[in-house]
């Protein structure tokens, strides 16, 4: 039987990069901004009426049995094209397969088209297509390109489940795959690992697939499992970045704050813990350790995300245990230490433990920002749950050390998101927790509220609304009203203006001009 001829049309259907060119270009460039922002935002715009028709999927695989029938037609791949781009993928994505598998289609002619969209086309959809496709019909000669477009958060699911289902060694290729990726990307890599065996696999789970990222807990459950975290940890001895990986994935496994605490799913937890408190205090807590041991604790005595945790023996004396190796003058000292390093991931490691150990941390930040400004983390720590008699102290640094000059652009409709933004973002990080403290920082809010991203704005407009009208400098009216005239989003205008209003005394300012004048008519509040 004679091989099919390849399939194509040659470049995209309007001549632009597409999106997998724009990915590879990515890849090349290996940036530090988050791959999620990096690919073109074109955004779908479905049509409400064909995104509703239950043909929608149908129309869709009548066009592609066609196509797979037929040799490159640049006019039917249009319309192909055009019926995607109306429809929002996930509503129909099952229901399209399900239509195409029913078809029998020839499987090579499926992955011709497949490679073409994925690689051709211009538009989510399309290259969603066209990773469906693949996963339909793929081969291992398909993995390069499903592993660069799987590093893209809008593409990670499809990727990886096509991966799954077309390769040959699918746990090899998702490992790749998750070894390169972060955030929801490497979520969706692992999540999909469940049932390697390869022991390579199974030490990188556990030595290097938690990072800390917030996302971690999302598969911190299947990195366990598959790894044989317990047996691990039931070693003899372990190497220091083998013990500091699992402690990251237990934190993952604990993690109160994200969206559900794993461990108590995982059958050999009891034995983990023993493991890991074990060879911890084996050598000599460190501060990377001690940080896991706090975030272990916490959730072994909060009574909300432990509840099955607390009906057995053997947990109450794995909570004891834990609480006291954390309570021990040692682990102070720990941290004591940590707040006085030089190396600024030391101290700020150091500084969330010692918020965790109610160890007074502050004055050892307060120092540190004089001397390195520009560090986020240091602000949150330094902000964030303020006590009334330390936020003098803060909002003063806080005005003396920021650009305040700089930071007053002029308001544009940018978010303040990616790279550019780090300064606006520390302002961000203060202004949005300065409505708990009337009568402190208004100079930042003054320069928030004439900051280029919106959310500063609104979290200027945000602190002021938190604040009583008495705690409102004289000179503060005038300034909102000015805000409001030049806030180039409408909402948020409107938003101006009505806090606006509440600050003259006046109700609801619709037009911040005219009330500009009324208000010189009849100033109103304090002063």
């Amino acid at each position: 039987m004679s091989r099919p001829q390849p399939w194509g049309l040659g470049g995209t259907l309007s001549g632009e990069p597409s999106l997998y060119s724009h990915a590879q270009a990515v890849e090349r460039q290996k940036s530090e901004q988050p791959r999620h922002h990096q690919l073109p935002q074109k955004t779908p715009q479905p049509s409400r009426r064909a995104n509703r028709s239950k043909d929608a999927a149908a129309r869709i695989a009548a066009t592609a049995t066609r196509l797979t029938g037929s040799v490159p037609d640049h006019s039917a791949v249009t319309i192909l094209d055009k019926q995607l781009r109306r429809i929002v993928w996930r509503d129909h994505a099952r229901t399209l397969e399900a239509t195409l598998q029913e078809r029998s289609l020839p499987s090579d002619r499926v992955r011709q088209l497949g490679r073409w969209f994925t690689m051709r086309g211009e538009h989510p959809n399309a290259v969603l297509f066209g990773i469906l496709l693949l996963s339909m019909a793929g081969t291992d000669d398909d993995s390069e390109i499903l592993k660069t477009l799987g590093t893209f958060w809008a593409f990670s699911a499809e990727a990886s489940e096509a991966l799954l289902r077309s390769q040959a060694d699918p746990y090899r290729a998702l490992f790749e795959l998750a070894r390169q990726a972060e955030g929801w990307a490497r979520v969706d890599a692992v999540r999909r690992l469940e049932g390697a065996s390869d022991p390579e696999i199974r030490d990188w789970l556990i030595r290097e697939s938690c990072t800390g990222d917030v996302l971690d807990s999302y598969f911190a459950l299947t990195a366990a499992k598959v790894g044989n975290l317990a047996d691990v940890l039931s070693r003899e001895s372990l190497d220091e970045e083998t013990l500091d990986g699992a402690g990251r994935l237990l934190e993952a496994l604990t993690d109160v704050d994200g969206p559900g605490p794993a461990l108590a799913s995982f059958d050999d937890a009891v034995r983990a813990l023993n493991g890991y408190l074990r060879h911890a205090t084996a050598r000599g807590i460190t501060l990377r350790q001690l940080w896991s041991l706090l975030s272990i604790n916490r959730f072994l005595n909060d009574p909300y995300a432990s509840a099955k945790c607390r009906e057995h023996d053997e947990w109450r004396q794995v909570r004891h245990q834990f609480t006291k190796v954390v309570g021990d003058p040692a682990s102070r000292k720990v941290v004591l230490s940590g707040l006085t390093d030089e190396e600024p991931t030391t101290l700020r490691l150091a500084a969330w433990a010692a918020r965790l150990m109610n160890i007074p941390v502050r004055p050892a930040l307060l120092r540190r920002v004089e001397s390195q400004p520009y560090d986020s983390t240091i602000w949150f720590l330094l902000i964030d749950d303020c006590p009334s008699e330390d936020i003098s102290a803060v909002v003063e640094a806080a005005e003396r050390l920021l650009p305040l000059q700089d930071l007053r652009t002029g308001p544009t409709t940018e978010l303040g998101l990616g790279t550019g933004y780090e300064v606006d973002g520390i302002l961000d990080i203060i202004v949005s927790r300065l409505n708990d403290h009337p009568g402190h920082g208004w100079q930042l809010i003054e320069t928030a509220l004439n900051n280029r991203t919106s959310r500063n704005r609104r979290m200027a407009l945000r602190a002021i609304r938190g604040w009583p009208t008495e705690f409102i400098p004289p000179m503060a009216r005038q300034i909102i009203l000015a805000a409001a005239a030049r806030e180039p989003v409408p909402e948020l205008r409107s938003e101006i203006a009505q806090e606006a209003g509440r600050v003259w005394g006046v109700g609801d300012v619709a037009d911040p001009l005219r009330s500009r004048a009324r208000g010189r008519r009849k100033p109103a509040g304090p002063g």
